[in-house]
């Protein structure tokens, strides 16, 4: 049952998990980013019954984790942070894995930062938007993940947003094909009625998700310049808004899903063809 209390402290932090394969890091579930909660009924039903490993879904916790591969990942991150002249980042919560490296995790940013491999430094990977990562309690290679430094989680860093943010793409002069006003409307008005119909049906353990991907999507419009940012974000916060109250969901907490994924959104613009 230890995994099982595991799973509960990480849900009672606002992060949504998801069971995956015992001894593994695989998730156990298809859509494990549809399926991650923070419902206490279904971590129950999951954990019960399997000594599952633990994943958190970055994206819907509003995370950035940070992983540091052993033996040259902490030095490779240090000097980075140095190279921007900052102090490595060090205080903030940290979960050691079972390889002998370390998971550090931030607030993510305003900036919606998606995953990456070796960008920031060699052996330093990210996990955010798209990512899931392996929680303390969790057993690989017969090694248990275990908090090292139990703080609050941190700000992430400035100069880390500087280096993950992609840049911004270049407009091409390249002639299209418009698609009709009429055409572009009736896509928009069914885009948007299915997605807060999405919102507003959502179970209470896959809110946060269900409310991001239906902002990234509204995004796509902003982005498109079918939808204007404004409206989008009135429309989601309206339907999230029969939520309130329910199980401690907030409106603030809905603003912050609603705000993330319309910026990564709008960065994808919806093309029709």
């Amino acid at each position: 049952m230890t995994r099982y209390r595991e799973a509960l402290a990480a849900a009672a932090r606002g992060w949504p998990v998801v069971p995956l394969r015992p001894h593994d890091k695989a998730p156990a579930l298809r859509g494990w980013e549809h399926e991650a909660t923070t419902d206490r009924d279904r971590i129950r039903q999951w954990w019960v019954h399997r000594p599952y490993n633990i994943g958190i879904a970055c994206g819907p916790a509003g995370l950035l984790v940070v992983d540091l591969d052993v033996p040259h990942g902490r030095e490779a991150f240090a000097r980075r942070a140095w190279q921007h002249g900052a102090e490595d980042p060090r205080d903030t919560y940290t979960v050691a894995t079972a390889g002998g490296g370390e998971h550090r995790y931030f607030l993510a940013p305003e900036v919606p930062l998606g995953n990456s491999v070796g960008r920031v430094a060699p052996h330093v990977d990210t996990r955010g938007i798209g990512g899931y990562v392996v929680a303390a309690g969790s057993r690989v290679g017969g090694r248990r993940y275990r908090v090292l430094r139990d703080l609050p989680v941190a700000p992430v860093p400035g100069w880390l947003v500087d280096v993950l943010a992609p840049p911004p793409s270049e407009e091409l002069d390249i002639p299209v094909q418009r698609p009709s006003p009429r055409r572009v409307g009736a896509y928009r008005d069914a885009v948007v009625a299915g997605e807060l119909e999405r919102v507003r049906e959502a179970r209470p353990g896959v809110r946060a998700h269900v409310v991001f991907t239906a902002a990234c999507r509204l995004g796509e419009l902003v982005g498109a310049g079918w939808l204007d940012a404004h409206v989008a974000a009135d429309l989601l916060l309206d339907a999230a808004s029969v939520h309130e109250g329910v199980e401690g969901w907030t409106g603030r907490e809905a603003r912050h899903h609603v705000d993330n994924g319309i910026a990564l959104g709008r960065r994808r613009p919806r093309a029709l063809r």
